[in-house]
């Protein structure tokens, strides 16, 4: 794997020849075949010791010679030599390979999220693994058990490819393609998969007759070599080709961020049928019921039938109803144009569009869900304990699962939902006595959480003494709650806890700390500390997932909300929350300071992601840092503002610059905050308010000698005067600013700064300066290797090109544009480079594909002046539905308006 990790540890590679990096990134000797066979062995033993013995199996092809144990450890011993003690840890009489990462490892998680994710996301994380590659999988290896092992991963290589190229197949992307799926084809003729996906590509591409003669061409080979015909893929395939059917024609892809189920779905045949009806015909319904009742578990069973967009939106980490809108626009993606709130831009976005918003645990912030009812027209379906009681609210009360009557026959008993569930969670062989099993479910009153819980702990007990042991907990299921099913969960989630160890108990109240998901490093670091120490968190978290009181979900842990209240009441107890907190806030602190030491470099799409990915840990590090520690509030800011520029919300962002303004007085921590505060100002249109604070940070900046800053400072005044009318004024203000950002050493801004100076020159008129500063933007991002500086120095140069130079180029250009803004996942930057790319383009399906591409991109992020240059370029391209086109872009720009 290419590049040294974040946390200094070795990366192992063997997708291609056997590779070490040290914790610097710099490749490591081997040596002899021998001792890379050694190492490749322990490698693909999946953290497994391997005895000398079993090592010398693996090593020589037919019998070990006499000294081949001998001969074992040497190889060892001279891979210790090479790459350190550590690289190889003795266990026994054998070996076990030491901390650090494999590349094979990483190219599997990023095949299995590109299974599961939506096309964009898909593509990247498909792309991303397939760069992992370097050549055949341990091709330096020559032993049987490699070439087994790289024959696997070889075959998932081509899997990925194929399931790469059907999304960008999704996406709309079948021209840029088409080259490597015909060199592929030509690798491996009568693999059929590939095929269809060429076939359809080519289809789409406007070459039908290329179509059907790969798939004749595949028909051929298979009859000539197997003596077989294709299957009914490419039958089907070739078949809607001939009769040009309009479900090979490219369709918006249904996108949403509800995840895949971690397990089946038992039961509620008649509640998914109601539900399902009530949300045909009602914008807004409420799923209530108490906790554990399976909530938001038969909203998004439900939601997921409906083959729309769905939208999943956990509110838990809420505290402030206010925040309900940002929290909703992040997670759909949608920005919003200039002068925009999140709810006006989440109404424009969701216009017209069947996408399903599930807001799920909403009873703590009702108020908060009001406004989207209100105000955008979107599509509700919300999970809370209490109903938002408004006009054309529909309530659904969910009750606990189906109990069969106490006197049940045996098939009765296993037939009704409850015992069905139980017996499906539980662990299997043990839940062969439906009346034993009926029993266990009345004393848990139906409640899904608790059959869950208990069912789990069949791992640990026979049926007889888990039903006694639930029944000798008589005092556990009489509670103060005048609910008995609240009684019930109580009891399940006490007595479940109470079978814990001491130290899985302690971490698991410690583990309430993380208001969402979490991987393992960040639970040794915050939980790991004293007794659990961070040297046993990975174990007890894992028994804690055993018995199902923590959810493994992704390589992420989390705890479901009943848990969660339950266990952090006891870390209340235990005079923890404070320190925990601090210690968390801590940790996300580094993290976000690490993180913005890699955003302007070429990693700087996977840190990104990695902080999307933690926001709300972050974010309660931030809602702490100002209430107790103001300072590293400011730090927060200042490492977060460019992710809350490109992936997360202006809204957001200028209300945390704010919050750190009015905290702290010290220039230099004011510096970055002032330039949050302008930027997310001036990309929501509001110069007025930016002027005043850009003068700040500008005296500030030259009072401190941070030239940097200054030139920051320069170039937002610079755009202002811009926005203004005053051309002239704006060319001297980025002219001065790309200096002082030089003198600053922020190579960076001085890029950005004269991609804006280039696009000025071309708005005026000045073909040789525009061209000239463009492409010194280009060489000057080309040397950062940062895949947004990259993106607008390319976009602003196809600008150029589009007009005064080649269309060829110009198209050239701006592609390379919008695959810089993918990797950084800058939609914005993406929507009107589609845009462009639909201008410059002269041929018309092309041109159509690219402006549809800005229109459902802009219609995404909620842009209304961008969709109606969209409508408008398809307006040109489609005589007959022109006038129609051109009739709903002066809609939306009469709405920007008013």
């Amino acid at each position: 794997m290419d590049g040294c990790t974040a946390d200094g540890t070795a990366e192992f590679g063997i997708l291609g020849p056997v590779r070490v990096l040290d914790g610097a990134g710099v490749p490591r000797p081997l040596g002899s075949p021998r001792r890379r066979a050694v190492l490749a062995a322990l490698l693909l033993a999946d953290g497994l010791p391997l005895t000398v013995a079993e090592l010398a199996d693996r090593i020589w092809d037919d019998v070990p010679p006499p000294t081949a144990a001998t001969m074992v450890h040497s190889a060892v011993s001279g891979i210790r030599t090479s790459l350190g003690r550590g690289a190889i840890l003795s266990r026994g009489d054998g070996y076990v390979r030491g901390p650090g990462r494999i590349d094979a490892d990483r190219f599997e998680r990023l095949l299995a999220e590109g299974h599961r994710a939506p096309p964009a996301r898909a593509a990247a994380a498909l792309t991303t693994a397939l760069a992992l590659w370097r050549g055949p999988a341990l091709h330096d290896v020559g032993r049987p058990f490699a070439r087994d092992a790289a024959a696997r991963l070889d075959r998932l290589r081509i899997d990925c490819a194929d399931l790469r190229d059907e999304a960008e197949l999704a996406l709309g992307r079948h021209r840029e393609i088409l080259a490597a799926l015909e060199r592929r084809v030509a690798e491996d003729p009568l693999r059929e998969g590939t095929t269809a996906l060429l076939m359809l590509a080519l289809y789409r591409s406007g070459r039908q007759a290329d179509a059907l003669a790969a798939a004749r061409r595949l028909r051929a080979l298979l009859c000539e070599e197997l003596g077989l015909e294709p299957g009914r893929q490419i039958a089907r395939l070739e078949a809607a080709i001939l009769g040009q059917a309009a479900e090979l024609e490219l369709r918006s892809p249904v996108r949403g961020t509800l995840p895949a189920p971690m397990s089946s779905f038992v039961g509620r045949d008649r509640e998914r049928r109601e539900l399902a009806t009530l949300l045909a015909a009602h914008r807004v319904v409420t799923v209530t019921g108490p906790g554990g009742v399976g909530k938001t578990r038969l909203a998004a069973e439900v939601a997921r039938g409906l083959g729309v967009p769905v939208h999943l939106v956990d509110l838990l980490p809420v505290t402030d109803p206010a925040e309900v809108p940002e929290r909703v626009a992040d997670a759909l993606g949608v920005r919003g144009g200039p002068g925009s709130t999140p709810l006006t831009a989440l109404r424009d976005a969701l216009d017209g569009r069947d996408d399903l918003v599930l807001l799920d645990d909403c009873e703590h912030v009702l108020d908060g869900c009001l406004g989207l009812v209100e105000r955008t027209g979107a599509r509700l379906l919300l999970t809370s304990r209490e109903a938002l009681r408004v006009p054309g609210e529909q309530v659904y009360v969910l009750p606990p699962m189906g109990l069969a009557a106490q006197d049940a026959d045996p098939r009765a008993a296993a037939d009704c939902e409850a015992v069905r569930l139980f017996t499906a969670r539980a662990r299997p062989g043990t839940a062969t006595d439906s009346g034993l099993v009926l029993d266990v479910c009345r004393r848990l009153d139906g409640l899904p959480l608790a059959l869950e819980l208990a069912a789990a702990r069949t791992r640990s007990f026979a049926l007889p003494d888990l039903a006694a042991r639930l029944a000798a907990s008589s005092a556990l299921l009489t509670g103060r709650s005048t609910d008995p099913r609240h009684r019930s969960l109580a009891a399940t989630l006490a007595w479940s806890h109470d079978l814990l160890a001491p130290p899985a108990r302690r971490l698991l109240a410690r583990l309430t700390v993380f208001p969402a998901g979490f991987d393992l490093p960040a639970a040794e670091a915050v939980a790991g500390s004293g007794a659990p120490a961070a040297a046993e968190v990975a174990a007890l978290l894992d028994r804690l997932v055993t018995a199902s009181t923590v959810q493994l979900e992704g390589g992420r842990y989390r705890l479901l909300a009943t848990t969660r209240a339950f266990a952090a009441q006891r870390l209340d107890g235990c005079g923890e929350p404070e320190a925990l907190r601090r210690r968390h806030a801590g940790y996300y602190l580094g993290l976000v300071e690490e993180a913005s030491e890699h955003l302007f470099g070429p990693d700087a799409a996977a840190w990104l992601d990695r902080l999307h990915r933690e926001r709300e840990n972050w974010r309660a590090a931030l809602d702490l840092a100002f209430e107790a520690d103001p300072d590293t509030g400011a730090r927060l800011v200042a490492g977060l503002w460019h992710y809350w520029d490109l992936r997360g919300t202006r809204e957001e962002g200028l209300r945390r610059a704010y919050a750190g303004l009015a905290a702290v007085t010290a220039p230099r921590r004011r510096l970055p905050l002032l330039s949050a505060a302008v930027l997310f100002h001036v990309g929501r249109a509001e110069f007025g308010r930016a002027v005043p604070l850009v003068a700040e940070q500008r005296d500030l900046a030259r009072a401190c000698g941070e030239p940097g800053w200054e030139g920051d400072a320069l170039a937002m005044a610079a755009t202002v005067a811009w926005a203004h009318g005053r051309l002239g004024e704006a060319r001297g203000l980025y002219e001065v600013a790309v200096a002082a950002s030089l003198r600053g050493g922020d190579g960076w801004r001085a890029a950005l700064e004269e991609a804006q100076l280039a696009r000025l020159h071309r708005d005026r008129g000045a073909e040789d300066d525009a061209r000239t500063l463009a492409l010194r933007a280009l060489a000057r991002a080309d040397g950062l290797g940062e895949p947004l500086a990259r993106g607008l120095a390319l976009d602003v140069l196809a600008s150029v090109e589009h007009r005064w130079g080649s269309p060829a180029e110009a198209a050239r250009l701006v592609d390379a544009a919008l695959a810089e803004y993918r990797t950084v996942g800058y939609r914005e930057g993406e929507a009107s480079a589609a845009l462009l790319a639909g201008r410059v383009a002269t041929d018309p399906g092309r041109a159509r594909d690219a402006f549809g591409t800005a229109l459902e991109l802009f219609g995404r992020i909620g842009h209304r002046a961008g969709r109606a240059a969209a409508l408008e370029g398809l307006a040109g391209l489609d005589p007959e539905r022109g006038a129609r086109l051109v009739a709903e872009a002066a809609a939306l720009r009469a709405a920007i308006a008013e």
